[in-house]
Protein backbone atom coordinates (compact mmCIF):
# COMPACT_ATOMS: atom_id res chain seq x y z
CA UNK A 1 0.00 0.00 0.00
CA UNK A 2 1.27 3.47 -0.89
CA UNK A 3 2.03 5.65 2.14
CA UNK A 4 2.85 9.28 1.46
CA UNK A 5 4.79 11.19 4.11
CA UNK A 6 3.31 14.70 4.68
CA UNK A 7 6.86 16.11 4.85
CA UNK A 8 7.50 14.87 1.32
CA UNK A 9 4.22 16.35 0.11
CA UNK A 10 4.98 19.70 1.75
CA UNK A 11 8.37 19.77 0.01
CA UNK A 12 6.70 18.89 -3.30
CA UNK A 13 4.08 21.64 -3.04
CA UNK A 14 6.65 24.23 -1.98
CA UNK A 15 8.94 23.46 -4.93
CA UNK A 16 5.90 23.58 -7.22
CA UNK A 17 4.96 26.98 -5.80
CA UNK A 18 8.41 28.59 -5.74
CA UNK A 19 9.75 27.01 -8.93
CA UNK A 20 13.22 26.17 -7.61
CA UNK A 21 14.63 23.74 -5.06
CA UNK A 22 16.82 26.43 -3.54
CA UNK A 23 13.90 28.80 -3.08
CA UNK A 24 11.79 26.03 -1.57
CA UNK A 25 14.61 25.17 0.84
CA UNK A 26 14.72 28.77 2.06
CA UNK A 27 10.95 28.82 2.52
CA UNK A 28 10.97 25.51 4.42
CA UNK A 29 14.08 26.39 6.43
CA UNK A 30 15.83 23.26 5.17
CA UNK A 31 18.97 22.64 3.13
CA UNK A 32 18.80 22.40 -0.63
CA UNK A 33 20.16 18.85 -0.43
CA UNK A 34 17.42 17.84 2.01
CA UNK A 35 14.64 19.16 -0.22
CA UNK A 36 16.17 17.52 -3.31
CA UNK A 37 16.34 14.23 -1.45
CA UNK A 38 12.69 14.52 -0.40
CA UNK A 39 11.58 15.15 -3.98
CA UNK A 40 13.62 12.16 -5.22
CA UNK A 41 12.15 9.95 -2.51
CA UNK A 42 8.60 11.01 -3.39
CA UNK A 43 9.24 10.35 -7.08
CA UNK A 44 10.63 6.91 -6.23
CA UNK A 45 7.55 6.10 -4.11
CA UNK A 46 5.23 7.13 -6.93
CA UNK A 47 7.39 5.68 -9.69
CA UNK A 48 7.08 8.87 -11.72
CA UNK A 49 8.88 12.15 -12.40
CA UNK A 50 7.02 15.10 -10.89
CA UNK A 51 9.10 18.00 -12.25
CA UNK A 52 10.74 18.97 -15.50
CA UNK A 53 13.26 21.73 -16.04
CA UNK A 54 12.53 24.76 -18.22
CA UNK A 55 14.01 28.21 -18.82
CA UNK A 56 11.80 29.50 -15.99
CA UNK A 57 12.89 26.87 -13.47
CA UNK A 58 11.12 23.69 -12.44
CA UNK A 59 7.69 22.99 -13.90
CA UNK A 60 5.25 20.23 -13.06
CA UNK A 61 4.92 17.17 -15.28
CA UNK A 62 1.45 15.87 -16.06
CA UNK A 63 1.72 13.52 -13.08
CA UNK A 64 2.89 16.41 -10.91
CA UNK A 65 -0.21 18.38 -11.88
CA UNK A 66 -2.33 15.31 -11.08
CA UNK A 67 -0.72 14.91 -7.65
CA UNK A 68 -1.11 18.57 -6.61
CA UNK A 69 -4.78 18.65 -5.47
CA UNK A 70 -4.39 15.33 -3.64
CA UNK A 71 -1.25 16.55 -1.87
CA UNK A 72 -3.03 19.71 -0.74
CA UNK A 73 -6.01 17.74 0.52
CA UNK A 74 -3.82 15.26 2.42
CA UNK A 75 -1.96 18.08 4.16
CA UNK A 76 -5.18 19.94 4.91
CA UNK A 77 -6.78 16.87 6.47
CA UNK A 78 -3.59 16.04 8.34
CA UNK A 79 -3.55 19.51 9.88
CA UNK A 80 -7.27 19.54 10.63
CA UNK A 81 -7.43 16.15 12.36
CA UNK A 82 -4.46 17.01 14.55
CA UNK A 83 -6.07 20.20 15.75
CA UNK A 84 -9.50 18.66 16.27
CA UNK A 85 -8.17 15.69 18.24
CA UNK A 86 -6.29 18.08 20.48
CA UNK A 87 -9.38 20.22 20.97
CA UNK A 88 -7.81 23.11 19.05
CA UNK A 89 -9.04 25.14 16.14
CA UNK A 90 -7.14 27.32 13.74
CA UNK A 91 -7.40 30.95 14.74
CA UNK A 92 -5.79 34.24 13.88
CA UNK A 93 -6.12 36.93 11.24
CA UNK A 94 -5.38 36.80 7.52
CA UNK A 95 -4.92 39.76 5.17
CA UNK A 96 -6.32 38.69 1.80
CA UNK A 97 -6.06 40.94 -1.25
CA UNK A 98 -8.29 40.12 -4.22
CA UNK A 99 -8.94 41.60 -7.63
CA UNK A 100 -12.57 42.67 -7.89
CA UNK A 101 -13.61 40.25 -10.65
CA UNK A 102 -12.53 37.26 -8.52
CA UNK A 103 -13.93 38.63 -5.26
CA UNK A 104 -17.36 39.07 -6.82
CA UNK A 105 -17.52 35.53 -8.20
CA UNK A 106 -15.37 32.51 -7.29
CA UNK A 107 -14.19 33.72 -3.91
CA UNK A 108 -17.62 33.88 -2.25
CA UNK A 109 -18.35 30.14 -2.06
CA UNK A 110 -14.73 29.29 -1.22
CA UNK A 111 -14.56 31.70 1.72
CA UNK A 112 -18.00 30.60 2.92
CA UNK A 113 -16.79 26.99 3.08
CA UNK A 114 -13.58 28.06 4.83
CA UNK A 115 -15.41 30.10 7.46
CA UNK A 116 -17.84 27.27 8.14
CA UNK A 117 -14.87 25.08 9.02
CA UNK A 118 -12.70 27.75 10.67
CA UNK A 119 -14.93 30.26 12.48
CA UNK A 120 -12.05 31.56 14.60
CA UNK A 121 -10.03 32.83 11.65
CA UNK A 122 -10.69 36.50 10.92
CA UNK A 123 -10.16 37.57 7.31
CA UNK A 124 -9.48 41.11 6.13
CA UNK A 125 -10.61 41.26 2.49
CA UNK A 126 -8.94 44.01 0.51
CA UNK A 127 -10.34 44.60 -2.99
CA UNK A 128 -8.11 46.82 -5.10
CA UNK A 129 -6.87 47.09 -8.72
CA UNK A 130 -4.17 44.61 -9.78
CA UNK A 131 -1.31 47.12 -9.58
CA UNK A 132 -2.22 48.24 -6.07
CA UNK A 133 -2.62 44.66 -4.83
CA UNK A 134 0.78 43.67 -6.21
CA UNK A 135 2.46 46.64 -4.51
CA UNK A 136 0.81 45.87 -1.17
CA UNK A 137 1.87 42.23 -1.44
CA UNK A 138 5.48 43.13 -2.24
CA UNK A 139 5.50 45.46 0.78
CA UNK A 140 4.20 42.59 2.97
CA UNK A 141 0.91 44.36 3.70
CA UNK A 142 -0.95 41.28 2.46
CA UNK A 143 -0.54 37.61 3.39
CA UNK A 144 -2.30 36.26 0.30
CA UNK A 145 -3.10 37.96 -2.97
CA UNK A 146 -5.18 36.99 -5.99
CA UNK A 147 -4.27 39.19 -8.96
CA UNK A 148 -3.17 39.23 -12.59
CA UNK A 149 -0.05 37.10 -13.10
CA UNK A 150 1.75 39.82 -15.06
CA UNK A 151 1.92 42.03 -11.96
CA UNK A 152 4.18 39.82 -9.81
CA UNK A 153 7.56 38.43 -10.79
CA UNK A 154 7.19 35.18 -8.88
CA UNK A 155 5.60 31.79 -9.35
CA UNK A 156 1.95 31.58 -8.27
CA UNK A 157 0.56 28.71 -6.23
CA UNK A 158 -2.28 28.37 -8.70
CA UNK A 159 -3.37 30.06 -11.92
CA UNK A 160 -6.93 30.53 -13.14
CA UNK A 161 -7.24 31.06 -16.90
CA UNK A 162 -10.23 33.05 -18.06
CA UNK A 163 -11.52 35.05 -20.98
CA UNK A 164 -12.73 38.59 -21.36
CA UNK A 165 -15.81 38.49 -23.55
CA UNK A 166 -17.14 41.49 -25.45
CA UNK A 167 -20.49 42.41 -23.92
CA UNK A 168 -23.34 44.81 -24.71
CA UNK A 169 -26.81 45.53 -23.37
CA UNK A 170 -29.19 42.85 -24.68
CA UNK A 171 -31.26 45.23 -26.84
CA UNK A 172 -28.30 47.17 -28.24
CA UNK A 173 -27.72 46.80 -32.00
CA UNK A 174 -24.08 46.69 -33.10
CA UNK A 175 -22.97 47.51 -36.62
CA UNK A 176 -19.42 47.36 -37.97
CA UNK A 177 -20.29 50.00 -40.57
CA UNK A 178 -19.52 52.70 -38.00
CA UNK A 179 -16.86 52.89 -35.26
CA UNK A 180 -17.59 50.50 -32.40
CA UNK A 181 -18.18 52.32 -29.09
CA UNK A 182 -15.74 50.71 -26.68
CA UNK A 183 -15.78 50.82 -22.88
CA UNK A 184 -12.19 50.25 -21.78
CA UNK A 185 -10.28 49.65 -18.56
CA UNK A 186 -8.24 52.53 -17.21
CA UNK A 187 -4.58 52.71 -18.22
CA UNK A 188 -3.21 51.13 -15.02
CA UNK A 189 -5.17 47.90 -15.63
CA UNK A 190 -3.05 45.05 -17.10
CA UNK A 191 -6.06 43.83 -19.10
CA UNK A 192 -6.22 47.04 -21.14
CA UNK A 193 -3.24 46.16 -23.37
CA UNK A 194 -4.46 42.72 -24.53
CA UNK A 195 -7.99 44.08 -24.95
CA UNK A 196 -6.74 46.87 -27.20
CA UNK A 197 -4.60 44.35 -29.09
CA UNK A 198 -7.70 42.25 -29.76
CA UNK A 199 -9.41 45.29 -31.24
CA UNK A 200 -6.41 46.31 -33.31
CA UNK A 201 -6.01 42.78 -34.67
CA UNK A 202 -9.16 43.12 -36.75
CA UNK A 203 -10.10 45.36 -39.64
CA UNK A 204 -12.46 47.32 -37.41
CA UNK A 205 -13.15 50.93 -36.67
CA UNK A 206 -13.59 51.68 -33.00
CA UNK A 207 -13.22 54.42 -30.43
CA UNK A 208 -13.07 54.49 -26.64
CA UNK A 209 -16.19 56.23 -25.41
CA UNK A 210 -15.80 55.44 -21.71
CA UNK A 211 -13.05 54.35 -19.28
CA UNK A 212 -14.07 52.15 -16.34
CA UNK A 213 -11.98 51.96 -13.18
CA UNK A 214 -13.85 49.09 -11.49
CA UNK A 215 -16.00 46.07 -12.28
CA UNK A 216 -19.07 47.98 -11.08
CA UNK A 217 -18.19 50.86 -13.39
CA UNK A 218 -17.74 48.51 -16.35
CA UNK A 219 -21.03 46.70 -15.68
CA UNK A 220 -22.89 49.98 -15.23
CA UNK A 221 -21.54 51.46 -18.45
CA UNK A 222 -22.49 48.33 -20.40
CA UNK A 223 -25.97 48.09 -18.85
CA UNK A 224 -26.90 51.68 -19.64
CA UNK A 225 -25.89 51.17 -23.27
CA UNK A 226 -22.78 53.35 -23.49
CA UNK A 227 -20.99 50.74 -25.58
CA UNK A 228 -19.17 47.39 -25.73
CA UNK A 229 -17.12 46.27 -22.74
CA UNK A 230 -14.78 43.32 -22.03
CA UNK A 231 -16.01 41.22 -19.08
CA UNK A 232 -15.39 37.79 -17.55
CA UNK A 233 -18.36 35.47 -18.09
CA UNK A 234 -19.19 35.15 -14.38
CA UNK A 235 -19.55 38.94 -14.04
CA UNK A 236 -21.82 39.62 -17.02
CA UNK A 237 -25.18 41.15 -15.94
CA UNK A 238 -28.36 39.24 -16.82
CA UNK A 239 -29.65 42.01 -19.09
CA UNK A 240 -26.54 41.90 -21.29
CA UNK A 241 -25.30 39.59 -24.06
CA UNK A 242 -21.98 38.44 -25.49
CA UNK A 243 -21.11 39.51 -29.04
CA UNK A 244 -20.42 36.79 -31.59
CA UNK A 245 -16.82 37.24 -32.70
CA UNK A 246 -17.48 34.96 -35.69
CA UNK A 247 -19.36 37.92 -37.21
CA UNK A 248 -16.12 39.86 -37.57
CA UNK A 249 -16.22 41.35 -34.08
CA UNK A 250 -13.29 41.15 -31.59
CA UNK A 251 -12.28 37.74 -30.25
CA UNK A 252 -12.24 36.92 -26.50
CA UNK A 253 -9.14 38.05 -24.60
CA UNK A 254 -7.16 35.49 -22.57
CA UNK A 255 -6.23 36.56 -19.02
CA UNK A 256 -4.57 34.74 -16.12
CA UNK A 257 -5.20 35.33 -12.41
CA UNK A 258 -2.73 33.90 -9.89
CA UNK A 259 -2.89 32.93 -6.22
CA UNK A 260 0.20 34.04 -4.25
CA UNK A 261 1.19 33.48 -0.62
CA UNK A 262 3.74 35.59 1.23
CA UNK A 263 6.86 33.79 2.43
CA UNK A 264 6.76 33.83 6.21
CA UNK A 265 2.99 34.34 6.37
CA UNK A 266 1.29 33.02 9.54
CA UNK A 267 0.07 29.42 9.58
CA UNK A 268 -3.58 30.45 9.28
CA UNK A 269 -2.73 32.31 6.04
CA UNK A 270 -0.92 29.28 4.61
CA UNK A 271 -3.91 27.14 5.57
CA UNK A 272 -6.31 29.50 3.80
CA UNK A 273 -4.08 29.58 0.71
CA UNK A 274 -4.03 25.78 0.57
CA UNK A 275 -7.80 25.71 1.08
CA UNK A 276 -8.42 28.15 -1.80
CA UNK A 277 -6.16 26.13 -4.08
CA UNK A 278 -7.73 22.82 -3.06
CA UNK A 279 -11.30 24.10 -3.47
CA UNK A 280 -10.43 25.59 -6.85
CA UNK A 281 -9.04 22.25 -8.01
CA UNK A 282 -12.34 20.62 -7.00
CA UNK A 283 -14.27 23.20 -9.02
CA UNK A 284 -12.33 22.69 -12.23
CA UNK A 285 -14.40 21.06 -15.00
Amino acid sequence: MLELDPYLLRAFLTVAEVGTVNGAALSLNRTQAAVSMQIRKLEELLGSDLFERSSKGLGLTNNGVLLTPYAREILRLNSEIGKRLNGKMIEGRVRLGVVEDFAATRLIEILKAFRDQNPKVDIDIIVEPNKRLAAMFENEKLDIVVCDTTRLNRKPTLVWSDQLLWVVRSDMVISTSSPLPIIMFEESCPWRTPALAALSGHDLQWKIVCEASTLVAMATAVRVGIGIGPMIAATIPEDCRVLDHAAGLPEPVEVSIGLYSRTGAPSEARYLSDFIAQQSDLRRP
